[in-house]
């Protein structure tokens, strides 16, 4: 056999692995967490500028020859940073037109019934190189974040009716994602199914070493049990079916300014019942209760409701506290070394924030434990990521070997050719299975760790006086509210120590 025809032979299995770098996402060579570790430490350190330039190189024009986002599988996952990143600066209007566009890609990405030439492409590209090569389509969590950043940027913008339109829809939006979330899934399934028939040999080996259970008892795995023991642990801080109290909260709060008692009950309640010994919604409930004439249960006939009215002249104080988990890529060996995401979870840099106003003291009670939420997401999602990631892993392998066997089975091939050939494959297969052990550890990651809460009537002489409490120390800030608004929410964002932005969201109706 000549040479030619051996090559041709050859590029039909290496041009799929090139057309995969094309295919493949901006984070399928050099993982996203480790591609956004000087952006986040600029964002820790309080260079917001550099943060935001950062970004918006990332979310440039896209070019033949530039490494723009645009258009690519990250795209969702920048906005997501641009959005909060610019809500964090204070510019409500640019973070809104940031999420705007991050909800128009989540739809496209939900309106695809079937799976599309450019999916059925980025799923053979995913096998072939990693997980990178499917598009971000947001985990859970991301979703309904948008949807509360977007009501407070619309408030942040002072476009009030904007605000309670958004908020109103913020109890469809948890359902819709509780709803879409087993959909997700079964496409999930039909396309793990599909790669699997179309690499038996590769399916039948995943499914005896590519279990979680055998990974994790191999003694060479130990980081591998660690880390899932204790992400395991903090999503039993998560609150079932994907619920985020803040957004629920939200929504209740949307009810009682109002009026609408029955509806606030029916959310406060579901607040209640994810966070039973949480002494916050205690008083909310029952607050509402009281409003709504209905009886309080037995249990909570000692809680007291607040003293003073929600739906009007009241400041409520939303701390966005430290920054999310994250997932950093690992190691796993199945027996081939595979790479895989981790979660990672960052201390907080506060403790609590208390605030004076009108001469009386009240302190913040966690709302929302966003580590958790996203902790409990990602274990559902382990088996299916596991099973794909060590499926992909031994496809490359399977591929490597094979065209090594095409080469070497050619017994009338000139040796020195032959040689040459062998060398190429040996060295370039190499380079490249390194190249593409890439862990899928795409986040949105400019979240907070939790979300806390205060609330208070508005002080007459508008002025609120904020004590951030850390391990480091304290942090205080005056600020005093405008002339014109009736109610407010004071948003507080604490990446860290040295980024603490403070924004007062008027509401001017009462």
């Amino acid at each position: 056999m000549t040479f030619p025809i051996v090559a041709r032979r050859l590029l039909r299995r290496l041009v799929p692995l090139a057309a995969s770098f094309v295919l493949a996402g901006c984070s399928s060579v050099v993982n996203s967490h480790t591609q956004k570790q000087e952006m986040m430490a600029e964002y820790l350190a309080g260079d917001n500028d550099a943060t935001l330039d950062e970004i918006e190189y990332k979310l440039r024009e896209p070019r033949w020859y530039n490494s723009s986002v645009v258009d690519t599988g990250d795209e969702l996952m920048w906005r997501l940073e641009a959005g909060s990143m610019n809500f964090h600066v204070g510019d409500f209007e640019e973070s809104l037109n940031q999420f705007k566009i991050a909800e128009e890609l989540i739809n496209q990405y939900d309106q695809r019934a079937d799976l599309s030439a450019r999916d059925v492409a980025a799923e053979a590209g995913a096998a072939l190189t990693n997980l990178n090569a499917l598009p971000y389509r947001g985990y859970c969590r991301d979703r309904i974040a948008l949807a509360v950043y977007k009501a407070l940027a619309y408030l942040g913008m002072g476009d009030e009716e904007a605000f309670h339109a958004q908020i109103r829809r913020l109890r469809n939006e948890q359902k819709k994602v509780q709803d879409d979330y087993s959909k997700f899934f079964e496409k999930e399934k039909e396309r793990l199914d599909a790669e699997k028939r179309r690499n038996p040999e590769a399916a039948k080996k995943t499914d005896s070493v590519g279990q979680i259970s055998t990974i994790a008892g191999n003694p060479k795995n130990a980081a591998f049990a660690t880390s899932t023991r204790k992400m395991k642990k903090i999503a039993n801080k998560g609150y079932g079916n994907f619920l985020n109290p803040t957004a629920i909260f939200l929504s209740g709060l949307a009810s009682i300014r109002d009026g609408n008692y029955d509806n606030a009950r029916i959310d406060f309640r579901r607040l209640n019942e994810a966070m039973p010994n949480n002494p916050l919604f205690q008083q909310y409930y029952v607050t509402v209760l009281n409003k709504a004439g209905r009886d309080i249960p037995a249990d909570l006939k000692g809680v007291q409701p607040f003293d003073f009215p929600l739906d009007e002249n009241c400041v409520f104080v939303v701390f966005a506290n430290g920054r999310t988990a994250a997932f950093e890529e690992s190691s796993i060996e199945v027996p081939i070394m595979a790479a895989w995401p981790s979660c990672v979870f960052y201390d907080a840099p506060f403790q609590q924030l208390s605030a004076e106003a009108g001469g009386k003291q009240y302190s913040s009670l966690i709302l929302a434990d966003m580590d958790g939420i996203l902790a409990q997401e990602f274990d559902e999602r382990l088996p299916g990521i596991v099973t794909r990631i060590v499926l992909g892993t031994l496809i490359k392998e399977a591929a490597y070997y094979s065209g090594i066997a095409i080469v070497a089975a050619q017994d009338d091939m000139d040796p020195t050719v032959k040689l040459l050939a062998l060398t190429a494959i040996i060295i370039g297969g190499s380079a490249y299975r390194s190249a593409m052990n890439t862990a899928d550890t795409r986040s949105w990651e400019i979240l907070p760790k939790e979300f806390q809460l205060t609330q208070f009537p508005m002080p007459s002489n508008r002025q609120v006086k904020l004590k951030l409490t850390g391990q480091s120390g304290t942090l205080s800030q005056t600020l005093k509210l405008p002339a014109d608004c009736k109610s407010a929410i004071i948003f507080v964002d604490a990446p860290s120590a040295q980024n603490v932005a403070f924004h007062v969201l008027p509401i001017k109706s009462k």
